[in-house]
């Protein structure tokens, strides 16, 4: 039995009992896990852990290319996530973009300590993280070995503001204030310059909802 720290990202149903998990493991990177549903009515209820983005230990059988779940423990259990409409609209859309692009991921600490920070400054009962889901893309790139400086993506007359929110913690950040259609384009630009380099997220089912709320 290993054990590792674990940061959901997707989950599919699987037969009338099981669930196949995709997750990023701080062992071994990106990880698909398979967990025995309960026989409870309320299965929802009795697995918040399998909710994307939470933040679990998983105990788990090595063998095969899908590991097999025993024992899920939250590590860091949100206060404010799970019931707040806009916040929970930030994680589906994040753990979508984060589901498409670690595909391939291997182990890698500094990444898996910034997914997991961040996500518990966006669970502080104070912070609203109207544009979080912004500076946590321009961020991430860091991470991911990428330029985000490159440009074809920080051009007038967004180049101020881009900077801003680049040089800016997400406390700082968060306090920008930010018009509905300029927190709109830059996400929009920002999404594009991911697409030039990860080829699947052309449908992102999570950004018309976002939009909505924070746009």
């Amino acid at each position: 039995m290993e054990k590792t720290e674990a940061i959901m990202l997707s989950n599919v149903k699987y037969g009338d009992n099981r669930l196949i998990l995709n997750a990023y493991t701080r062992e071994s990177g990106r990880m698909a896990l398979s967990v025995t549903l309960p026989t409870s009515r309320n299965r929802t209820s009795a697995l918040p852990y399998c909710q994307p983005l939470f933040q679990n230990e998983i105990e788990y059988t090595a063998k095969g290319n899908i590991r097999r779940a025993a024992r899920i423990t939250p590590m860091f259990t949100y206060k404010t996530i799970p019931f707040d409409t806009a916040k929970m609209s930030v994680v589906m859309f994040l753990a979508e973009i984060l589901t498409k692009t670690l595909t391939f991921a291997e182990k890698n600490d500094d990444l898996y300590n910034y997914i997991a920070t961040s996500l518990q400054i966006l669970d502080d009962q104070q912070y609203k993280g109207a544009n979080f889901h912004i500076k946590f893309l321009l961020q991430l790139t860091k991470y991911m070995g990428i330029d985000i400086k490159e440009k074809h993506l920080i051009m007038p007359p967004y180049t101020l503001i881009f900077n801003q929110i680049l040089e800016s913690d997400f406390i700082e950040c968060e306090q920008l204030t930010l018009s509905g259609d300029t927190r709109s384009q830059l996400l929009q630009k920002t999404i594009d310059y991911y697409r030039l380099h990860f080829d699947n997220l052309d449908n992102i089912k999570s950004l018309e909802v976002l939009q909505k709320i924070f746009h």
